[in-house]
């Protein structure tokens, strides 16, 4: 995992030594489905290890909402990494794919977020088991994949933390024979966001069937829209007042107060801005004066720097070897590699709109005039608005390794009747960050500050006192006209390198001791270990807190563990009786001891009652819990400045604050409780239909968040919150001297709503055609920090981490045979808010419309030997080429890219 904490920003040079601390937000989110040529799923009575139990179950039969995405679906849309495919399902709210993308930064890694309630409380895992960096859904080859589960509902008890809102379980095809090899091209109708996916996968038997080798890789290049691209950047959108002082989205939107040339903002030459040259002339504003901002005219672009998605480069290598040692046990192990990174435009590394200068200056050149009009005022020093895309335009280069390993044991005794399996895995991940040409705070107050030297030329002022020093005069009137050896002087890199280690062990034992009711009673148990740690490492200015906007404080190796055991249980209560088909129980409990945390408890109760063999109810209750991350715990503190109001006191007053920012060792684990209710219909009537509607109802309590200075005062003396007032510290006389704003265990989340699941397969002409739709309904999605409480359904803007639309759905129609495949398919998305009126007040029109995205699919499946086939493919997204919203800046939810075609080649032998 990539931790983060180590890293905290300031902006000093508005003044000179002006901190900015940047405040973290709170946390922040059933139906078997396959393709036509496997058959036995066609059928639907595949046996498979449903995600979210330890015990074998088909598909629609478990207690928990499970969907199931096969192979049809995997590869629909030349889809070339999971988090594009869970995109399509209503229940994600979508994170960091490349069509929901506009960004300035990323690390590459793209997490799943079910039900919205955040990407820590959605756990990940590759056959069924965590990954480093298992949050990250593009750890695995893509072509290896064979499909995935999808548990809608608390697992904690099945799978430990995380696993709050649900399950993403990525399977491999372990036993895949044969070679596969394949590659796609995609490309917007705008000529850029260009994607090349290639791929290869080896699977064979060896040692006359005993053993087993599977080898996959895929490489991935995609260029991203970045700055500079054909198309204008979709990032230049704030809300600006309207008439009616009101907010309203617009475009085009340009700072008021600063140039890349630099703009006079204080005294008789307001107004004025430099040119190339040096010289100046009047600032053209554009229209609607609004909070610094214009629309239009000669203003910084705020978004110019912008990616509107993100390019990437990716390297993933799996290989795995099983051997049966005997005709009971079979040893395996497996290796996987992943390596992800790029390099672009950052941003301008300052932007300030009350930079000191002085009309000494001997860089600057006046006309007569003003230098008379400045003489006349009696002004000797101006504030000046520039950002310097000329001096420190950053770059953002970042590289992500990750490497495991896991060894394991299968096997089964008393005729089949039990069976365990055994593992043990290490993994290590580093992510290497650099941002190169950053400012350095004091040699850029050094040499903004020149005089006229002995022999009249420019020299910086602590050169008088200091002949020896390195600066030189830095000038920004006019963009273009700095000396490299002043940028140099002025900037340098910052780096960080940040190692996370993973240490997993476990031990499972499950089968099926006895019979009731003439159906197997199912027992599962285990032990499972698993250990954490985490390191960060930072660049020397950074720790010396040189540069302006971003430093870092060291964190030393650290980490923590858990040792778990769990029980589970599948009992038939009833059979073959009149509106009884079957009754059947579901249990299990979880005992968690962390080594930070100590002890917790997650179980679950379900189970399922078959009326008739049509129809079926199915419920779940649980207890289910997610421990804090390494971040939350062992984040590098760091230490502010800051102004609040003692609301304490009568009248309230106002002082000067330390505020303290980082981790807390002392958090205790978030209990969730999660109720599932559920139908599936099945008609005799209609083979191949199925059905379910299910209602969920999640509450999460000592939610980890973060608040303010003032928040944190508040919340004591307001709402009484203990562990806010907890934070609190005062001197002898009362006087309030110190607030810590470390993660605290203080907030709720509420989430309710309703999925539904429709899967119909028929024969059609020579083959199959299969019509699944998915729709999820959001009642309620409340997070209370302890101050407010938001209500985040029915909202679509990027405003807050929880804000998703009431109503999503897809439907999809897919055809395959034997020599052909089709699929149509689309994604609905409601219409609704840009952010509560409690998040974003006074907004004039507080609506955005509903949107529908059609893609298209077309496949040929041409044999080219004996048993060997070609498949050609193409697809289009997008179709009608529906645009984003207006200030959808970083919304999840709209395709900014538009219509994108991809074409591609697949051979197996």
């Amino acid at each position: 995992m990539v931790v983060g904490n180590g890293v905290h920003r300031s902006v000093r040079l508005e003044s000179g030594a002006l901190a900015l601390a940047v405040a973290i937000a709170c946390g922040s989110a059933q139906a078997q489905s396959t393709g036509g040529s496997d058959d036995a799923a066609s059928e639907g009575v595949t046996e498979i290890v449903v995600t979210g139990s330890r015990i074998s179950t088909a598909g629609f039969d478990a207690p928990t909402p499970t969907t199931v995405l096969g192979e049809v679906e995997l590869r629909q849309a030349g889809r070339t990494d999971i988090a594009a495919t869970l995109t399509d399902l209503p229940q994600f709210r979508s994170t960091v794919s490349g069509a929901t993308t506009n960004t300035t930064t990323e690390s590459g890694q793209t997490p799943a977020d079910l039900r919205g309630l955040g990407t820590s409380r959605t756990l990940v895992l590759v056959n069924n088991r965590r990954y480093i960096g298992s949050n990250d859904l593009q750890t695995v080859p893509y072509s290896l994949v064979k499909r995935i589960d999808v548990v809608t509902g608390g697992a904690s008890a099945a799978y430990g933390s995380d696993a709050v809102a649900g399950v993403v379980n990525i399977l491999l095809d372990d036993d895949k024979e044969g070679v596969e090899l394949g590659v796609q091209q995609g490309r917007s109708t705008r000529g850029d966001a260009d994607k090349t996916l290639v791929e290869a996968s080896f699977g064979s038997k060896l040692f006359d069937g005993r053993g087993h080798i599977l080898i996959g890789a895929d490489y991935l290049k995609d260029d991203g829209i970045i700055p500079g691209t054909r198309r204008p950047q979709i990032g230049a959108t704030a809300f600006t007042l309207g008439p009616d002082n009101k907010l309203y989205p617009t475009a085009n939107v340009r700072e008021a107060r600063r140039t890349e040339g630099g703009l006079i903002n204080t005294g008789v030459l307001a107004g004025l801005q430099f040119d190339p040259d040096g010289s100046l002339r009047p600032f053209h504003a554009g229209e609607t004066p609004s909070s610094g901002f214009f629309v239009g005219g000669e203003g910084y672009h705020v978004d110019q720097f912008r990616s509107v998605t993100a390019p990437i480069e990716r390297t993933n290598v799996l290989t795995r070897f099983s051997f049966q040692a005997t005709d009971s046990m079979k040893v395996w192990a497996e290796v996987n590699y992943n390596n992800v990174g790029d390099e672009r435009v950052y941003f301008p590394d300052l932007a300030i709109t009350q930079l000191p200068m002085s009309y000494a200056n001997p860089f600057l050149t006046l006309t007569p005039a003003q230098r008379s009009a400045v003489q006349a005022a009696g002004e000797t020093t101006f504030t000046m608005g520039r950002a310097v895309t000329d001096v420190a335009l950053a770059t953002f280069e970042y590289e992500r390794d990750a490497l495991q390993a896991t060894v394991g044991i299968d096997g089964e005794f008393a005729n089949g009747q039990w069976r365990y399996n055994a593992y043990y895995g290490r993994g290590k991940q580093e992510h290497d960050s650099t941002l190169h040409d950053l400012v350095l705070t004091e040699p850029f107050l050094e040499a903004i500050d020149a005089v006229a030297g002995p022999n009249g030329a420019p020299v910086c002022r602590v050169a008088l006192t200091d002949p020896g020093t390195a600066c030189r005069p830095l000038n920004l009137f006019g963009s273009g006209r700095a000396d490299p050896a002043a940028i140099d002087y002025v900037t340098a890199d910052w780096h960080s390198l940040q190692t996370s280690w993973l240490e997993t062990a476990g031990i499972i034992l499950s089968g099926e001791p006895f019979e009731l009711w003439n159906q197997p009673v199912s027992f599962a148990t285990g032990v499972e270990y698993r250990k954490e740690e985490v390191e960060e490492v930072y660049d020397e200015n950074s720790l010396a807190d040189r540069f302006a906007t971003i430093n870092g404080v060291n964190l030393p190796r650290t980490g923590n563990d858990v040792t778990e055991a769990f029980v589970e249980v599948a009992v038939p209560l009833l059979a073959d009786m009149t509106l009884v088909k079957s009754l059947n129980f579901n249990g299990a409990a979880r005992i968690s001891d962390y080594s930070t945390s100590g002890s917790i408890w997650s179980w679950k109760l379900g189970g399922t009652w078959q009326l008739v063999d049509d129809f079926k109810f199915r419920a779940t209750r649980s207890r289910d819990i997610r421990a804090p991350n390494l971040t939350e715990l062992f984040s590098a503190p760091s230490t502010f400045f800051t102004s609040v109001q003692d609301i304490s006191r009568s009248p309230p007053t106002q002082h000067q604050v330390i505020l303290f920012t980082g981790g807390n060792p002392n958090l205790e684990p978030e209990i969730a409780d999660t109720l599932t209710v559920g139908a599936v219909y099945s008609p005799s009537f209609l083979a191949g239909f199925e059905i379910s509607l299910d209602y969920y109802d999640i509450k999460i309590a000592d939610v980890i968040s973060t608040l303010t200075a003032q928040q944190i005062i508040n919340s004591c003396y307001q709402q009484g919150a203990q562990a806010a007032c907890a934070q609190l510290t005062r001197d002898a006389s009362g006087t309030l001297t110190q607030i810590d704003a470390t993660y605290i265990n203080i907030a709720q989340f509420n989430n309710k709503g309703y999925d539904l699941e429709l899967s119909y397969k028929m024969p059609f002409l020579a083959g199959q055609l299969t019509t699944r739709a998915l729709a999820n309904y959001v009642d309620t999605l409340s997070v209370d920090n302890g101050i407010i409480t938001v209500e985040g359904a029915g909202y679509l803007g990027a405003q807050a981490a929880f804000l998703v639309p009431k109503w999503r759905g897809s439907l999809s129609l897919s055809y395959e045979s034997d020599v052909l495949g089709a699929d149509l398919r689309a994604r609905y998305l409601d219409g609704g808010g840009y952010a509560p009126p409690n998040v974003l007040a006074n907004i004039g029109n507080n609506h955005i419309a509903s949107r529908t995205y059609v893609d298209l699919g077309l496949r040929a499946y041409l044999p080219i030997m004996d048993d060997a086939r070609l498949t050609v493919f193409g697809n289009v997204q997008n179709v009608f080429d529906k645009e984003p919203a207006l200030a959808a800046v970083n919304s999840p939810y709209f395709d900014i890219i538009g219509r994108y075609f991809t074409l591609g080649l697949r051979a197996n032998f």
